[in-house]
């Protein structure tokens, strides 16, 4: 085991300084079949509790969304291929990047439209600190300390397995990493959806990755 993860280390190495990751998930095509089917269906069949707020929930209901942590707003403008439906009807690769659970968690429909396409970044010590933990400005948020780590993974493994631009600071997302490292819960999910759409993250795999990634 230890040899397969020190040459499955060595090869990832290789492939990031290239200036990418891990192969992009091929598997689920259709956005609203991976959340319906897939996220949904079977990731979240059982509940679990929203990304942001860690409330608790058995179901999808109108209190709770999808949330995505690298915006589809950003994609779209990044493929400017057009509206939402334009997005999802006829470009192949939005509907890979929309699809990819790696880039999606539980989230309360409340705080999802009070985010939109807000980036993450840290905010002065003066900005007041919401309910669920979290800090908001226009167009940033501050996420808690405790997911400062998954959102940086997320937004590492986005960016460069897609090729998507960065909204946000690289060297800060780096620190979090460092911060906040993968949870057992965060590894257990990542092996969950490796299932379903054939592909891990490779930052919460091996972490210290994150350390080595350039941007163009």
């Amino acid at each position: 085991m230890k040899e397969y993860k020190a040459v499955y280390q060595f090869l990832l190495t290789g492939v990031l300084l290239l200036g990418t990751t891990a192969q992009a998930q091929n598997t689920l095509t259709d956005p609203k079949v991976a959340l319906k089917d897939f996220f949904w269906g079977e990731l979240y069949s059982a509940g679990g509790k929203t990304f942001f707020c860690e409330e608790v929930f058995d179901r999808k209901s109108v209190l709770i969304s999808e949330g995505y942590v690298y915006s589809t707003t950003w994609m779209r403008d990044s493929l400017g291929c057009g509206t939402p439906w334009q997005c999802r009807e006829k470009s192949t690769e939005y509907q890979h990047m929309a699809s990819d659970l790696h880039n999606i968690y539980p989230e309360n429909a409340r705080f999802d439209l009070d985010r939109r396409a807000a980036k993450f970044e840290d905010l002065p010590p003066s900005n007041i600190t919401e309910e669920c933990g979290y800090k908001r400005s226009f167009g940033i948020i501050e996420p808690p300390l405790r997911i400062k780590g998954d959102i940086a993974r997320a937004i590492l493994y986005m960016i460069t397995t897609y090729k998507l631009p960065l909204y946000g600071d690289l060297n800060q997302l780096k620190a979090w990493n460092r911060a906040d490292p993968p949870s057992d819960e965060e590894k257990d999910r990542n092996l969950r959806i490796s299932k379903i759409q054939g592909n891990e993250n490779p930052f919460i795999t091996f972490p210290e990755q994150a350390e080595i990634v350039t941007l163009p």
